[in-house]
């Protein structure tokens, strides 16, 4: 996993975790719609930097490493705790 991450693709990551905390699972096409087609290329970014994984039906998740960063995070609704 590549932790060198842009802070364009960590508002993604942080996105794409709000998501998931809602109970949905977001498409490439659904962040497309939101956010606009330039967040395609930050996507793959985050896919092959292994931030981020393709479920059923296309849709995204977090890495297990990625959630774990996540749920650190005081300011995103984290515990603060590893």
């Amino acid at each position: 996993m590549d932790f060198n991450i842009t802070a364009e693709e960590e508002a993604l990551v942080l996105r794409v975790a709000a998501f998931v905390r809602a109970g949905h699972f977001p498409t490439d096409d659904d962040m497309a719609d939101e956010l606009g087609e330039e967040v395609r290329p930050l996507l793959q970014s985050l896919l092959e930097k292994g931030w981020l994984v393709v479920e059923e039906e296309r849709a995204l998740s977090l890495s297990p490493i990625a959630r774990a960063a996540v749920s650190s995070r005081r300011d995103v609704g984290g515990t603060g705790e590893s």
